[in-house]
């Protein structure tokens, strides 16, 4: 089986419905300068994450800088989704998930991959912790 490194439209946390129920009612994760956030969906749509990012206009001012900020942490996202996907997939499980950056510094990329490795390895453990 080969792993498929996409990250497609129907992937994407776009519903303001969702997002206020992530917000609400979810459970968050940690990771210096990240804050996870997720909630297991009520109605399945056929796609196990659904994934947005946030980057404050608090903490980076510039567009351009919070833009670059989003892009690293889509990238670093999509080349490292494939664990949590097939925990989700096993547990059949589907989530929402929002990444808050939380940081007045920008991050190298190979810095933001590293947490966002952990983040989504924790991430697992934790979905898999909560369905036993």
């Amino acid at each position: 089986m080969t792993l498929k490194f996409n990250f497609s439209k129907k992937e994407k946390l776009k519903s303001i419905k969702d997002i206020e129920q992530l917000f609400k009612k979810g459970k968050s994760i940690h990771q210096h300068p990240f804050r996870l956030t997720y909630l297991e969906k009520k109605e399945k749509n056929g796609v196990s994450v659904n994934f947005g990012v946030s980057v404050p206009k608090k903490k980076i001012k510039l567009a351009v800088n919070r833009n670059l900020i989003k892009r690293r942490i889509r990238e670093a996202y999509r080349l490292n989704n494939h664990l949590l996907k097939e925990a989700l997939q096993k547990l059949d499980k589907e989530l929402n998930v929002m990444v808050i950056y939380n940081s007045e510094q920008i991050l190298s990329y190979s810095e933001i991959e590293g947490k966002i490795k952990v983040i989504l390895c924790r991430l697992t453990e934790s979905c898999e912790v909560d369905s036993k």
